[in-house]
């Protein structure tokens, strides 16, 4: 009989030993600087679903300009969003009768970025000049940072303007070439 109440004691300070265990290691006396806020985030394009417009720049000659293109950004959501990041891809459009195919990184320098705007505020002069061709083109563009800008409020639009030209210095295997750019909008919050 004394074994099994000794083995009852046992056993209780064995379980209790645990509790207090797992109790101190879930005590956290640190204030949490996290905030939950509840709502949606919805970007829309020109007013229509999706996070992506395209900018055509086709069949150029040189000192031909394409824009200002205007795209409304809108948050048709719930929540306000605290940045947003733009990224950018292209594709080339070699033009007829031109026989040299250019790729699509050669034509994007031979464009220059004239307009890049995003709420008010002129973004060209955050873009580097990656290939030090000494202006700003749109191989810079695609290959700088448009990540971090400010948010857009809930129910709010800001303006993305863009414009580009083609150098008139542009060469003959360039003519009547372009490019296709898509510009894809992330809102984040």
């Amino acid at each position: 009989m004394n074994k099994i109440l000794g083995l009852s004691l046992a056993f209780i300070m064995f379980v209790g030993l645990i509790g207090v265990e797992t109790s101190a290691y879930s005590i956290n006396n640190e204030p949490s600087s996290n905030s939950f806020v509840a709502g949606t985030l919805a970007l829309k394009t020109n007013d229509l679903d999706g996070v992506s417009q395209t900018l055509y720049a086709t069949s150029m000659s040189p000192g031909a300009t394409v824009g200002p293109s205007t795209i409304m950004l809108k948050n048709a959501g719930t929540a306000d969003g605290a940045t947003l990041d733009i990224v950018l891809y292209y594709e080339t459009n070699d033009g007829s009768p031109n026989t040299v195919d250019k790729t699509a990184d050669e034509v994007a320098a031979m464009m220059e970025v004239m307009t890049l705007n995003y709420g008010g505020s002129d973004l060209l002069g955050s873009i580097s000049d990656v290939n030090s061709n000494l202006y700003k083109d749109v191989y810079d563009l695609k290959n700088s940072d448009l990540t971090g800008l400010s948010g857009i409020d809930a129910s709010a639009t800001k303006d993305f303007i863009i414009s580009v030209r083609l150098r008139n210095e542009t060469e003959n295997n360039f003519q009547a070439d372009g490019i296709t750019i898509t510009m894809t909008f992330t809102l984040k919050q």
